[in-house]
């Protein structure tokens, strides 16, 4: 999973990372001149690996660019190895996937400037779920709650990342609880686990549970989103229907250019993404698939968005002692 976004920061600022300064070395007409990494931090088979070769693909079925694009797998560190490639990399020939598991990676990595980067648009918001198992015997958050407040420290969640972490710290804060967060290399893992009752309770994003939910194995007992989710998941409630105002996020799905970009490239290519936003591909192997929500942001909104954003998902992961 990756993914969180507080309500807090869901709100537009008005004051830096804006357009990246710089000027092109080459004209409009002329630009890309040669071929454009589209870099994926993380391994193939993924979400980040789904993402950027399917903007990939749609860009080329539509001939959005005249040139060529390569997908560049660049894996491990939590997304950090793939980001510190793209610093190495021409700023205007070079994107990458972004979401919010990134961005807090990036933060937390002394050995990336993270503001060096240039923000080129957000192009989806990704749900979380609260889960657990059909067999479990949890049938609300209430229980979850009642149970946790006679053992304190003792039921366990599945997480994949330290935005997951973040989710469960929030249910703790909001509730006066403790759950406990095990750590797994994926969501299917963590869900996997919960299947088979080494572990309470999963979070998870609507496609890498639907499966399961579908066939009624896992059971989702609240979203962390501020409305419900559509079909299978539209009988699990907010967490704020269920009084906990302060339990919500989201994780933004964006891209990124590297270091340098010009403010002509970063606005082309900004442009690029708003088309392919719009496309039929896009909307149904993507929004609706996945079960996102399509929010977009030119560069103009993204760039204060993410770096407010980032700021914050920095000091919640200190607040909890994921890192100094």
């Amino acid at each position: 999973m990756k993914r969180m976004i507080f309500s807090a920061i869901l709100v537009l600022f008005v004051a830096g990372f804006g357009f990246a300064n710089g000027q092109t070395e080459e004209g409009a007409d002329s630009y890309p001149s040669k071929t454009i990494e589209f870099v994926v931090p993380a391994s193939p088979g993924g979400g980040s690996d789904t993402l950027g070769r399917l903007l990939t693909d749609i860009i080329q079925k539509n001939d959005l660019v005249d040139g060529n694009i390569v997908v560049v797998n660049k894996p491990g560190g939590a997304s950090a190895v793939g980001q510190q490639y793209v610093l190495g990399r021409d700023g205007n020939y070079t994107l990458f996937t972004m979401n919010a598991a990134h961005a807090l990676a990036a933060r937390a990595n002394s050995g990336i400037d993270s503001m060096k980067f240039t923000p080129v648009a957000a192009v989806a918001m990704d749900n979380v779920l609260f889960l657990t198992g059909a067999d479990s015997g949890y049938r609300s958050i209430d229980d979850v709650v009642s149970a946790a407040k006679g053992k304190p420290n003792q039921l366990t969640v599945g997480v994949a990342d330290n935005l997951d972490q973040l989710c469960v710290a929030q249910i703790n804060k909001s509730a006066g609880i403790e759950l406990k967060g095990v750590y797994y290399d994926s969501a299917s893992e963590s869900n996997a686990a919960l299947l088979g009752g080494h572990i309470d309770f999963s979070i998870a994003n609507p496609n890498e549970c639907i499966g399961q939910v579908r066939s009624g194995d896992i059971v989702p007992l609240a979203t962390f989103n501020n409305e419900r989710l559509e079909a299978p998941f539209a009988d699990a409630p907010t967490f704020q229907e269920l009084g906990y105002s302060d339990v919500e996020f989201q994780m933004f799905r964006s891209v990124m250019g590297g270091a340098g970009m010009s403010e002509e490239v970063q606005k082309f290519w900004s442009d690029v993404f708003a088309q392919v936003v719009e496309t039929e591909q896009w909307k149904t192997q993507y929004i609706e698939k996945k079960m996102l929500d399509p929010k977009f942001m030119p560069a103009d909104e993204y760039g204060p968005y993410h770096r407010q954003a980032a700021k914050r998902l920095q000091q919640d992961a200190q607040d909890i002692g994921l890192f100094d």
